[in-house]
């Protein structure tokens, strides 16, 4: 029972010491128990750039704009992380570099995951590299990001249909009453040529093999879309239009051909007037009578030639 008792105090005052310290809201670094003490300062201050990083995706993810609007919080971070992975000089108590400390020493290693997840998870799952190249000089602190020249041409293709958009619009977008409605369909005409070009240059990237657009871009086509189709209808006006000049080209097709069918049979018939023919005031052949297959298309002259030649068979004129 001593034995026990003794291990219990042991116990109590290995964590006694820092349950006082957590109440004194003293620093994690001020505690005289952690052998990785010289090295905690590193990891505080790449937990404020990983904070940084997700601060900025988590604000930009509706719609999902990180790779234009958090390259810099990316490039401070990779920084950092690169930095806390050369911490060769800046040993623990136990005398390992913080680097192995911070990245190889414990079975998680929390500061790792979520770098990892902030590149795999967010950057690269984003396809950034397809709008931004990162010209990366990290021993010197000197990367520097370049858009790419096709995001560069959709851009200015995007800012000159929103250009035209602006001039058919009294501060908002929504079509609300009757004279937002006008102005939609203000918009769809005047501004139809700079979207059918922002539209095309999109399908095209979009399109061709082993070329692709970041999150960005795509999320920021796919809302151009909703607000040309959905918001002011362009895509139903558009649709009637083609349907009226459907049904144009239809009627028309329908009439050519009925006429070329009755000028195709007057030509056919040798140009002369039908007559019906009273086949009860034809007698009938002594051969017996026999059933005969007349085009649509024979005149009363073809028929009359045609009995003519015949031997025995007296002719009847025609009314």
């Amino acid at each position: 029972m001593t034995i026990s008792l003794s291990r219990i105090l042991l116990v109590g005052g290995l964590f006694l010491p820092s349950i006082t310290l957590l109440n004194d809201s003293a620093p994690f670094n001020d505690d005289p128990w952690d052998l990785d003490g010289p090295c905690q300062k590193y990891v505080e201050k790449l937990a404020v750039f990983q904070s940084e990083m997700v601060a900025c995706a988590t604000n930009w993810s509706i719609p999902p704009k990180v790779c234009t609007n958090c390259y810099d919080n990316y490039i401070k971070f990779k920084q950092y992380e690169y930095e806390t992975k050369h911490l060769d000089n800046v040993f623990s108590l136990d005398n390992r570099t913080c680097s192995q400390v911070i990245y190889d020493n414990y079975l998680l290693s929390y500061s790792s995951d979520i770098s990892t997840a902030l590149t795999t998870k967010i950057w690269e799952k984003s396809r950034c590299d397809s709008c931004i190249t990162i010209n990366w000089d990290m021993p010197h602190n000197k990367s520097l990001p370049s858009f790419t020249d096709r995001t560069l041409v959709f851009q200015n293709r995007l800012y000159e249909w929103r250009n035209c958009v602006v001039n058919y619009t009294s501060g908002g977008l929504l079509v609300d009453d009757l004279n937002d409605l006008q102005n939609g369909s203000k918009i769809c005409n005047e501004c139809k040529t700079q979207f059918e070009e922002l539209y095309g240059y999109y399908w095209k990237i979009y399109t061709t093999p082993d070329v692709d657009f970041c999150v960005d871009v795509e999320t920021t086509m796919n809302d151009t879309i909703h607000l040309w189709d959905d918001v002011w209808k362009c895509a139903e006006k558009q649709d009637r239009n083609r349907d009226l000049a459907g049904i144009m080209i239809t009627f028309a097709t329908l009439v050519l051909l009925t006429a070329l069918f009755y000028a195709a049979s007057y030509i056919q018939g040798g140009g002369q007037t039908r007559n019906l023919i009273r086949y009860s005031r034809l007698q009938e052949d002594p051969r017996g009578q026999r059933s005969r297959l007349l085009s649509s298309g024979m005149s009363d002259a073809d028929l009359f030639h045609r009995a003519a030649t015949m031997p025995n068979v007296p002719i009847h004129q025609t009314r």
